[in-house]
């Protein structure tokens, strides 16, 4: 049993050094991505700043997960003086990504339902028209979009490029606060013409940078500063 057992401790320790270079690979992906993002964001081309932003996040996903396995595994063997039986305990099963990291898409969707049921305790009501797409009671077509954080200080997100009434900037911080944006007609027919229509000709692009306290749209089409519509939430009533 003890044989078995040191045995068992080395195949372990084989998995987390495996582990070790597999990390070291992603922390080099992740940079060499940041780098590309960077130089996209210079030549101004959103579509690669996009792709790249989410190539970091998914990168961060997976070192998330693997910073969990490694965890589990080291606090099970430091954890029981005595052999443990051959079947593997089911604390330590492989943890399943797809529950522990939602994808963007599934963090936007329940980002969005919490921010509806904020908006509901405050007397604000608003029916899902499609995807996005939502009404007020008084009939006004509101777009909600969702990002988070992906590089320090800075969000982008895309819409459809549709008419909308308002527009909602969902802005997930690292700390895990959520900033929202609620901009007014007068604000979007200004802009709307001037945002970067995706490759696809089919959405309009979102960029929100923070300096210092303020919150800016796309910097570098100086689109005007978004801090005053932080929660203000009389454009929905």
């Amino acid at each position: 049993m003890v044989k078995l057992w040191c045995g068992r401790v080395n195949l372990r320790c084989g998995e987390m050094e495996g582990n070790m270079d597999v990390i070291e690979q992603l922390k080099g992906l992740r940079e060499k991505a940041r780098q590309d993002m960077e130089t996209a964001m210079r030549a101004g081309q959103m579509d690669g700043v996009i792709k790249f932003a989410r190539i970091i996040k998914e990168v961060d996903d997976s070192l998330r997960a693997s910073s969990l396995t490694v965890e589990r595994i080291s606090a099970q063997l430091e954890s029981d003086d005595d052999a443990p039986a051959l079947t593997e305990a089911p604390h330590l099963q492989r943890p399943s990504s797809r529950a522990e990291l939602p994808s963007r898409k599934a963090r936007g969707k329940a980002c969005r339902v919490e921010y509806l049921r904020r908006l509901h305790s405050k007397g604000i009501n608003l029916s899902r028209l499609k995807g996005r797409t939502f009404q007020t009671s008084s009939g006004k077509r509101v777009a909600i979009a969702y990002a988070s954080e992906t590089l320090p200080n800075t969000w982008w997100m895309g819409l459809p490029d549709e008419q909308y009434d308002v527009v909602i900037l969902l802005c997930a911080t690292t700390s895990g606060e959520t900033l929202d944006f609620v901009l007014p007609p007068n604000f979007l027919n200004r802009v709307w013409g001037q945002l970067t229509l995706a490759s696809n000709k089919q959405h309009r692009e979102w960029h929100v940078v923070r300096s210092g306290p303020n919150y800016e749209l796309d910097p570098k089409r100086r689109l005007g500063q978004i801090t005053p519509y932080l929660s203000r939430l009389d454009p929905l009533r």
